[in-house]
């Protein structure tokens, strides 16, 4: 099977600038969510820029579906974008925007119709899709807008920034919405600079920083590149002194910094520490109260490979 999307050393220059340092990666054909992640400024829509079609690259090749996407109707008929930012026409409601939008798209007549009963359910809207855009939430008005990008049925969703100014109940329903779509066999690229809701939605995760790709690979294999770093524990328990004890007997401890409640322990390797913790509380060694990983977690993994490459 050909990757849904491929590129090869792909860069961009904006004059002396450059935007995107040359990347390589690929996103498999097939559904699934694939996480772009990095603070802003670190080049997440300079490249869904080069994979929207926007812009040609100024180096290299991006490919999807097999074609350079750059003024290609091909290619774009099977895209679906859904841009950073929030801009309706003042006073317009809406269906008639979508409307507007689908015949843009190239839809017409019951063909039009079907398609916006169907993105409308599928986001949810078929009621509050009649009024205006002033009275719709952030939540409602985002929701419009990926209605709007499956009008033409795309195979490839690219969603940049598609979490921003909206409520955790609003949150949770998009990213409920989104995992429904890769299951049906869509392939989605959801760009973010918030690290849990990455975390939570994706199956893989591309991270930038500076215009360049970082790391790429699945949670779980970007969690482990926590093994690299000492992670902090805070550990609470009635006798600080025993954690201490038992915690300078095994080479995993790089640090310890005691607490009025507990201790606070650096180590390496948490995969192979965290085992023999565990074992040691049930066998009634170690009196813990409580367990709090300080930075056992995706933001950890960014801070370190971020200061690794400042």
């Amino acid at each position: 099977m050909s990757p849904t999307v491929s590129l090869q050393r792909a860069s961009l220059r904006y004059g002396d600038i450059l935007g995107l340092s040359p990347t390589t990666f690929e996103l498999p054909e097939g559904g699934g969510i694939t996480g772009l992640l990095g603070p802003n400024g670190a080049g997440k829509s300079t490249l869904i820029q080069l994979l929207s079609g926007l812009l040609p690259p100024s180096g290299g090749e991006v490919r999807i579906f097999g074609e350079a996407p750059f003024r290609n109707p091909q290619v774009l008929s099977r895209l679906g974008f859904v841009p950073e930012g929030d801009r309706f026409p003042t006073g317009l409601r809406g269906i008639p925007w979508l409307r507007m939008m689908g015949e843009l798209s190239g839809l017409r007549g019951s063909g039009l119709q079907g398609a916006m009963e169907r993105a409308l359910s599928v986001v949810g809207m078929e009621l509050n899709g009649r009024k205006p855009f002033s009275e719709m939430s952030k939540g409602m008005r985002q929701r419009m807008r990926l209605a709007q990008a499956l009008l033409h049925n795309p195979e490839f969703l690219l969603l940049d920034e598609p979490f921003n100014g909206m409520d955790p109940e609003a949150r949770l329903l998009l990213m409920d919405m989104l995992r429904s779509l890769a299951t049906a066999g869509r392939r989605i690229l959801v760009s973010s600079h918030i690290l849990g809701e990455v975390a939570q939605l994706t199956d893989r995760i591309l991270l930038l920083f500076r215009g360049r790709l970082l790391a790429e690979g699945s949670v779980a294999e970007i969690r482990e590149l926590l093994d690299r770093h000492p992670v902090e524990l805070r550990i609470g328990a009635e006798s600080a002194q025993a954690v201490a004890r038992w915690a300078v007997e095994h080479d995993e401890l790089v640090a310890l910094r005691m607490e009025e409640a507990g201790a606070v322990l650096a180590v390496r390797n948490p995969r192979s520490f965290l085992p023999k913790l565990q074992a040691a509380v049930l066998a009634g060694e170690l009196p813990l109260l409580s367990l709090d990983p300080l930075d056992l977690n995706l933001d950890a993994v960014f801070q370190f490979l971020t200061k690794d490459h400042a």
